[in-house]
């Protein structure tokens, strides 16, 4: 019963948590693409970990142990009755008789009859047993008469398993039965509700020496019975709620507890008033303790069983018994031993012995002052709160077979008897949830969290109103929760949730952080404050909070901390575990987060882990997200070539979010300059309905020089709500349709000769970047000139224009360091292989991004210096890697193609699968169709290249390919 007292509701009931996800976009990678600011993005979920009250699952155990110990009780006071008087041994059988009635042992349907066969079958097997015991068999044992009573209790428990028609019979039992323990539950009550008040007597006597010694013992016993009577009073007083002082009221429980024990020394000495029934030993301890255990497993029962009706019932009794009985019994100690007390003598042996007012009188007095409290406080009330105890413990009943529609009934007649009654509005409220009726759940919370409130009819209440977007109902329930239960960790989460949901972040920070001092709700908050702080991307390192909270071991934090620390670009250490194969979504989640974090770490990821979960067939719900941050991994490992496919194939086999990848691949093409790659994906993530894929849409149709698409869309953007992009689109479109001479400034000179000078514009590009003050843009504007140049395959204009940049000072980091990276391809592809290795030489540091540069050039020295075994080393790890770095590929499939055209070719195809118009590869392919004599895949390829570049070098190329066939057809013949 302490157990369970001490728990409360809220522990009866329990706490579920729901993990809610949420969608954050962490930036991957910020590039710039001529004037504008670009970033790639990838959505991560973070968990929010919310309470719910459990629903109000049945205690079968609780039931099933009430029964059992009952049974045990019961079997002993029967064992009892057959050793008291004849008189009184008829009176024990007449309410032996009334109790296996109350037992309704013919809804047991025992033969399959609803007859009360039940009954008879009991009566048969105990009566006549009670009677040779007390007439016949008067000498036996009492222990022997208990188990001869238990073994009759054996054979009726197996009648009913064997014969009982009706689903869980000993549920039934326990249900019906509730009456009988109920009934001397309050007997027990009465019998020791004078117990403190005797204890006064013995602690205060027991000591005394004799005349004149003891004057102090009235006094005491006077002082500390009124302190006591008082606090009596006052906890009468808050439990008729006349007053609601913050004052700490005597535990009514407790109370009973230490009335119970000092109750088992205080009926030995009793045994003057009751010992022509019985004596104190053993017959008289067994009765008291029969008595007791009944009480204290029903309250207990009752508890566990959050059947808060009944637990009302009994704290009734308790107050209004100790009250009544303690008030009349200090009136009989002054009736019978004021003078004893006066003179210091040992009153305490003597107590049950009075001289003046009879210890029946005081019984019969108490009785009155009692049903006198009981009256006043309106006696309909605890007899009612009784039926909605009953009720409630039918509707469990049924619950627990399954019964829903019967057990809503009898919840709901709990209801109606127990006004206000936590345990059957909860019930019907969750319900109703259950069956989808929103408003009928509502009014039934509303009604449990106003008598006997649990945290949790608070945190569900809530959560309906979340649920149908009432924002303010669902915080204003959670704030009244928080003042009834100032301390409970599960109402603060979710109020700091909530909070979280508006713009103050601080109050919400603040319910969440007193809810990590909590030691129930410790971990899960300090989850929550991780996913507060990574949704609204506030830079904190996500150590120190796991450090303060000591959360490092939960799985959802580990998970909200990876987020966080790749919304910063802080790499972890955290690495991936899993003794099963088949992957739980938060397991998923973490497995996707480590990796993702990979993406802001020095070292690359093996991503074949991901490659065979995702293979698995029963991690198909989290495959998805799997081949997608190896595909991301495959790009920060610059295997390009892989990425675009399998990004590519993830895209066209989702069905929520093709559109985003489409749009992530658009970028991708992009930042590696393949503007013309780029359109398609953009385009066909704006037919999937991404917004932003417009403004990306429209950059990569002006990077290609399509104006007349570009300048409609650029027209659209202008309207649209985001004020950035009305004011890019406003720029862009001025220096669209602007003459050379209307430009104002460097910035739009700049983006001027990007997009409205072609690499054959050499004459408009000269007057305006002649224009130029910055150096820095104009230092830009040469390069990229340079760049489009190489990109078309025009080597000697580019170096021509790239030597310009060298008497330049350049300010911009980036961009000079992009010049000496270029430097070192324009190197390489000359063939300039000594100014190359002395451009190395000069202290160039390969890192993770430029690893396929490191290759590529090593694989040309190495060849240069005959070493072919380690070029050809270098060569295959470059092979299939970056078709947006066509020397490298081209470089590969020609030392390759030298012992294998066919795989020479192979790797050109690949790489222009994904770049197709790249005009170096279509010329390097093209050349290879004529080695392999492929001239229809040729042909079909110098209609895309003839699309691209000038008259004059398609001729010229066309020339070299024609020739190069003929060249290979005639040592096929002569071979």
């Amino acid at each position: 019963m302490a157990y369970f007292h001490l728990q409360g509701i809220e522990g009866v009931l329990g706490w579920s948590i729901i993990a809610q996800s949420e969608p954050v976009q962490i930036v991957m990678e910020a590039f710039k693409v001529g004037p504008f600011n670009l970033k790639t993005s990838s959505e991560s979920q973070v968990f929010i970990l919310k309470y719910l009250g459990n629903l109000p699952e049945v205690n079968t155990l609780s039931y099933y142990l009430f029964l059992i110990t009952t049974a045990l009780c019961f079997n002993i006071l029967i064992a009892i009755i057959t050793t008291l008087p004849r008189f009184w041994y008829f009176v024990g059988t007449s309410l032996l008789v009334i109790a296996l009635v109350n037992l309704k042992l013919e809804l047991l349907l025992l033969f399959g009859q609803d007859t009360k066969l039940g009954v008879i079958i009991a009566l048969v097997l105990y009566l006549p047993l009670t009677y040779v015991f007390n007439a016949i068999k008067s000498d036996v044992p009492f222990m022997k008469r208990l188990l001869c009573f238990l073994g009759i209790t054996a054979i009726l428990a197996v009648i009913i398993f064997f014969f009982s028609e009706t689903k869980s019979p000993f549920f039934h039992l326990a249900t019906y039965g509730f009456l009988n323990a109920f009934i001397l539950s309050l007997v027990f009550i009465l019998m020791i509700a004078h117990q403190i008040v005797a204890s006064f007597i013995y602690l205060l006597t027991r000591s005394s020496l004799g005349a004149g010694s003891g004057k102090s013992s009235l006094v005491h016993f006077s002082v500390i019975s009124l302190i006591y009577l008082i606090n009596l009073a006052l906890a009468y007083l808050h439990e008729t709620r006349v007053i609601d002082w913050d004052f700490l009221y005597i535990d009514l429980f407790l109370l009973l507890g230490v009335s119970a024990i000092i109750g088992i020394w205080s009926y030995s000495n009793r045994e003057e008033q009751y010992g022509a029934l019985f004596k104190f030993k053993p017959i008289g301890a067994l009765f008291y303790i029969a008595l007791a255990i009944i009480c204290f497993t029903t309250i207990a029962h009752f508890a566990a069983t959050a059947n808060d009706p009944g637990l009302e019932v009994f704290r009734d009794f308790i107050i209004y018994s100790h009250l009544g009985y303690g008030l009349i019994f200090v009136i009989y100690v002054f009736a019978n031993f004021l003078d004893p007390l006066r003179r210091g003598m040992q009153v305490y042996r003597v107590l049950y012995k009075p001289m003046s007012m009879p210890y029946f009188t005081f019984r019969l007095a108490g009785l009155i002052a009692f049903v006198a409290f009981l009256v006043k406080s309106n006696w309909e009330v605890p007899v009612n709160q009784s039926f909605s105890a009953y009720y409630n413990g039918l509707g469990d009943l049924h619950v627990s077979i399954n019964n829903k529609p019967v057990a809503g009934h009898y919840y709901w007649e709990g209801s109606i008897y127990g006004y206000n009654n936590h345990k059957s509005n909860y019930a019907l409220a969750a319900l109703a949830h259950e069956n989808k009726e929103v408003e009928k759940a509502i009014e039934r919370y509303k009604i449990a969290t106003i008598k006997n409130p649990s945290p949790q009819s608070f945190t569900n209440l809530s959560s309906i109103y979340a649920d149908k977007k009432e924002f303010f109902n669902a915080l204003f329930t959670l704030q009244e929760g928080a003042e009834v239960f100032p301390n409970n960790g599960q109402i603060l989460n979710n109020l700091g949730l909530l909070y979280s949901k508006t713009n103050v972040l601080d109050t919400a920070a603040s319910f969440i952080d007193k809810a990590t001092k909590i030691s129930d709700t410790k971990a899960t908050a300090g989850s929550n404050m991780l996913s507060l702080l990574a949704i609204n991307d506030i830079p904190v390192h996500p150590d120190s909070v796991i450090e303060e909270y000591e959360i490092e071991k939960a799985p959802v934090a580990i998970n909200n901390s990876l987020i966080l620390r790749n919304k910063l670009g802080l790499p972890s250490t955290a690495g991936f575990e899993s003794k099963d194969s088949t992957l739980t979504y938060l397991q998923a989640s973490l497995l996707y987060n480590i990796a993702f974090n990979h993406l802001f770490q020095e070292d690359s990821l093996d991503t074949w882990p991901l490659q065979q979960y995702s293979s698995l067939p029963q991690n198909l719900n989290h495959r998805e997200k799997l081949q997608l941050v190896r595909a991301l991994n495959l790009e920060k490992n610059q295997d390009i070539n892989q990425a675009f496919r399998q990004l590519n194939w993830v895209a066209n086999s989702s069905q929520l979010k093709s559109g985003e990848y489409f749009n992530l691949l658009g970028l991708w093409a992009l930042k590696h300059e393949a503007p013309y790659v780029a359109v398609d994906y953009f385009k066909w993530a704006i037919d999937r309905n991404v917004k932003t894929a417009k403004l990306n849409y429209a950059i990569a149709l002006t990077e290609i020089g399509d104006f007349y698409k570009a300048i409609g869309l650029w027209q659209k953007l202008l309207l649209e709500k985001d004020r950035n992009v009305q004011m890019i689109a406003s720029e862009i479109l001025n220096v669209l349709s602007w003459d050379a001479q209307m430009l104002e400034s460097d910035q739009q000179r700049y983006i001027f000769l990007r997009y409205r000078t072609s690499y054959q514009d050499t004459t408009l590009f000269n007057q305006v970047v002649d224009r130029i003050e910055s150096e820095d843009y104009k230092a830009r504007a040469i390069f990229e000139m340079t760049k489009k140049l190489w990109g078309m395959d025009q080597s000697e204009p580019a170096i021509a224009y790239f030597s310009k940049l060298a008497d330049l000072k350049i300010s911009n980091v980036d961009l000079y360091e992009a010049i000496q990276w270029f430097e070192l391809k324009m190197l390489a592809g000359e063939g300039n292989i000594r100014g190359l290795a002395q451009k190395i030489n000069q202290g160039t540091e390969f890192d993770n991004e430029h690893i396929i540069e490191k290759h590529y050039y090593t694989g040309l020295l190495n060849e240069a210096s005959g070493d072919t075994t380690q070029a050809r080393e270098h060569y295959e790890l470059i092979a299939y890697k970056n078709p947006f770095f066509p020397e490298s590929v081209i470089a590969a499939a020609n030392f390759i193609g030298i012992n294998d055209r066919f795989e020479a070719y192979h790797i050109l195809l690949s790489a222009l699968e994904i770049n197709p118009k790249s005009v170096r590869l279509l010329k390097a392919y093209i050349l290879q169709c004529a080695r392999i004599e492929n001239e229809n895949y040729a042909e079909h390829s110098l209609g895309t290249l003839k699309e691209l570049v000038t008259q004059e070098d398609y001729k010229q190329f066309e020339k070299a390919y024609v020739t190069l066939l003929e060249k290979v057809k005639e040592e096929a013949d002569n071979f």
